[in-house]
Order: structure tokens, then C-alpha cells, then sequence
């Protein structure tokens, strides 16, 4: 199998997340990573990878000098450069070009499907792996629902859905396959964001994320019906969704009610899910039962990888055809493993 040199541009939390991913594997890297790139000078990257707040310090040593980052034993190009101003043809995208890459993964949360395009057409990269759901798209791939179907003759620009997208459409295609889904409610309390302010301010898009994000709850909008329905389309104008930002680090959780199709059980739904997590979704799904008779909270499934935690003493039915989930999931670590699952799809497929 081709052994793809893989590059990535953007160097924030998926970013780095994506690096530890692929280098936290007992038996060495899982893909050959031959280019990082982004704004921030290589010594503040490096500083960042071996001291993460979340996480804590990486298994692997970390060292930088005169245009590379040393990970472990393997000494890899970093290339500084803004990907929210340069143009294609600024020379840090030059210098990319020298690489011969296969694969870049476009972690800045900032590019436009123009400029993944381009990065294709100057011959930069072969394939182009965006972390969020942009207009424009090939294909969005959740790991473990549809990635049979990429096609590398007509899929270059791929999505690896969000982070929601990915605990949410594993448990939708489940329910939808076996008894059908009217109508889901999808409520998201989700980790704040780098985006937000740690004191009041100015927010350049949406005035509440200007709010100081350690005292308040805020409100917003979320993509997570739209990531569903693009990879479930029969499920398009069957969901709505909204976000709650909350004062907590990491672990992301999601609350949904569904008016499903026909008459259910607790007892059928439960043993859907037990069933899928055992066999065709194992790893992606989790069933939890919690711990000697107690429920876990969130920061228990920190560094968790699975994409959907659901909890399963929280799982109800209603008149026959109500249901409520709760999930619960890893929002960085697990989705930074589903972008390295659609990166193993390509490789896969290259032969």
C-alpha cells in the first residue's frame, strides 16, 4: 500500500490534535506527516504541542530548529505562513510545492473551497482533507457510516464532517436504517472555542462569542443538523439544531428527541445500539453504563476516541415513538482520530 506523504496547514487544536493522533501510536506514526504549516513561528508550535492544558505533555519528544520540527525521531519541514491572507502563489505555498505531497489536511477552519482547488491545481497536493463542511465540497465522510463511498477518480476536495457531525450521524444512521426518523431536536452543550473572548469584547461575527466565556452559557447556532443531513440525505429538513458554548475544557455533549417512524421499545433501541457498537460501528460507538452503579461525568471521556458515547441509562421511549439520547464525546481527541480514519479511506483506496 502507498505510503502517502501527508502535510497540514493549520496548527490550531484539531491541528496539533491530528499530530498527537498520529504520533501518540505505541508502534510509531501512523502516516508519514512530511510538511506542517501555519502563522505562528515554529517555536510557539513546538511549545504548543509539549505543553497542551488539556491533555497534558505528549509521549513523544518535541524539538525545533531552522525550519523543522523534530517529533519523536522524525524531523519534519514546517513552513510559516498566513493561510487567511496569502494567496495562492505566496511562497510559502512555493515551498509546499517542493514537498510532493499527497494529502493536505486543511485544519485552519478558515479557507474557501477556491482555495483548497487551487491547492490541487497549482499541484501543491493530489487531495485536499478539510476539518469542517464547506461549501463545495466532493464528498463529507463519516468514518464508519459512508466512507465506501469515496471515489478517488471523482473526490478530491473531502470533508471529515465536524466534530458533531461525527457523534451524531453514527446513531442517526443507526435509528433511521432499522425504524425511521420523522423529526429530531438536536441540542449540542458544547466546550468554548478558541473564538471566543475571556472578557468581554469585540467578536468579529457574532456578538454573543464576544462575551466573557468563563460566566455564561451562550447561545448559537450549529451545523450539526446540515453535517447529518449531507451525509444521511434522506434525513434533509428532518433535524434542527442548536448549541449551548459552556465554561468546560473539552468533552462535548448532545441531547436529542426524535418522533421516530414507526412503534419502538426501550429495549429494542437499546439492543440496536449494544448490537453496533459490538460489531459494524465498534470503536465509533460506545454504549456507557457508568461505573460500580454511578454515572461518569464529562471529563471522564477525556481522551476518549470513540465518536458517540451514548449513555445509556439516559435512553428513553415515549408513547412508542418518542425518543430521547444522550451522547457524550471527546469533541477534539476523537474527531482528530476520525480525520486520520478518512486520511487511512484515501490511502486505502490509492492501492
Amino acid at each position: 500500500m502507498t505510503n502517502l506523504r501527508v502535510g497540514i496547514i493549520g496548527l490550531g487544536r484539531v491541528g496539533r490534535g491530528i499530530i498527537r493522533a498520529n504520533f501518540d501510536q505505541a508502534e510509531g506514526e501512523k502516516f508519514n506527516i512530511c510538511a506542517l504549516s501555519d502563522v505562528m513561528p515554529e517555536d510557539q508550535v513546538t511549545y504548543l504541542l509539549a505543553n497542551d492544558s488539556t491533555y497534558g505533555r505528549p509521549r513523544f519528544s518535541l524539538d525545533c530548529e531552522d525550519g523543522f520540527i523534530t517529533i519523536g525521531k522524525k524531523k519534519i519541514r514546517y513552513v510559516r505562513g498566513d493561510r487567511r491572507r496569502n494567496i495562492l502563489d505566496h511562497e510559502s505555498f512555493t515551498e509546499l510545492k517542493k514537498l510532493d505531497l499527497d494529502v493536505i489536511i486543511d485544519a485552519t477552519g478558515t479557507a474557501k473551497i477556491s482555495d483548497m482547488r487551487g491547492l490541487i491545481e497549482q499541484q501543491i497536493t493530489k487531495k485536499v482533507i478539510c476539518t469542517a463542511n464547506i461549501a463545495g465540497i466532493d464528498i463529507s465522510i463519516v468514518y464508519g457510516v459512508n466512507q465506501h463511498l469515496y471515489d478517488p477518480l471523482q473526490h478530491h476536495v473531502i470533508a471529515a464532517s465536524t466534530c458533531t457531525g461525527n457523534a451524531m450521524v453514527p446513531v442517526a444512521y443507526i435509528l433511521n436504517k432499522h425504524i425511521g426518523i420523522d423529526y429530531a431536536r438536536i441540542i449540542t452543550i458544547h466546550p468554548a472555542l478558541s473564538d471566543q473572548r475571556v472578557l468581554d469584547g469585540f467578536h468579529y461575527s457574532v456578538a454573543q462569542l464576544g462575551r466573557t466565556c468563563a460566566a455564561s452559557i451562550i447561545p448559537i447556532g450549529t451545523n450539526v443538523a446540515k453535517s447529518t443531513a449531507l451525509v444521511l440525505p434522506e434525513l434533509e429538513g428532518k433535524l434542527d439544531s442548536i448549541s449551548y458554548r459552556v465554561p468546560t475544557a473539552i468533552v462535548s455533549a448532545m441531547d436529542v428527541t426524535a418522533t421516530v417512524s414507526r412503534d419502538t421499545s426501550l429495549e429494542e433501541c437499546a439492543a440496536l445500539f449494544e448490537q453496533y457498537s459490538q460489531h459494524e460501528l465498534k470503536n465509533i460507538v460506545y454504549c456507557e453504563q457508568g461505573a460500580w452503579g454511578h454515572e461518569k461525568v464529562s471529563i471522564d471521556y477525556l481522551g476518549t476516541e470513540y465518536s458517540a458515547i451514548i449513555l445509556m441509562k439516559h435512553l428513553l421511549v415515549s408513547n412508542k415513538r418518542q425518543l430521547g439520547i444522550s451522547i457524550m464525546h471527546d469533541n477534539e481527541r476523537a474527531y482528530c482520530c476520525r480525520v486520520l480514519d478518512v486520511v487511512a479511506a484515501v490511502q486505502h483506496a490509492w492501492g
